[in-house]
């Protein structure tokens, strides 16, 4: 079976709201995300697929403490890795938490059905299990923080 790297990102927006967006082949919502190019740094195509997928321009939020010195930085860092099964592949599924620079979102892709949920709404959307047990996660330990 192949396996492809994968990127996906939750982003908050200034009311603390998170952007999902209906992926109409797999029949639930998700957050922007697809997968990592050919030489491409992973935290840079969680960048590149949230601006190609909403229009959003992000900055990570980092939940682990930055190592950085003079000769090193640290890079945003991915709240979870996940193994799926997606189709006849799997995605080596780096996933990250970022908040949007600004709320707007332009539906680039025409997904249709795309938008800012309060946690508590967006739970109850037709959802990967994984995806709603990261929501919860991200409601008790990053908003709350």
């Amino acid at each position: 079976m192949n396996h492809h790297r994968a990127v996906a990102v939750y982003i908050l927006n200034s009311k603390n709201q998170i952007l999902l967006l209906f992926h109409k082949k797999l029949k639930s919502f998700l957050p922007p995300g697809g997968h990592v190019e050919e030489g491409e740094l992973i935290h840079a195509a969680a960048e590149r697929e949230a601006m190609e997928e909403a229009g959003v321009e992000i900055e990570f939020i980092n939940v682990f403490e930055d190592f950085s010195d003079e000769r090193a930085n640290s890079l945003p860092v991915p709240f979870t890795v996940q193994l799926e099964k997606v189709g006849d592949h799997y995605h080596e599924d780096f996933v990250y938490i970022a908040r949007a620079k600004n709320d707007t979102i332009k539906d680039v892709e025409n997904h249709g059905d795309i938008g800012w949920f309060d946690i508590d709404k967006a739970v109850e959307l037709e959802l990967f299990d994984n995806v709603r047990k990261q929501l919860l996660y991200i409601k008790d330990n990053v908003i709350k923080r």
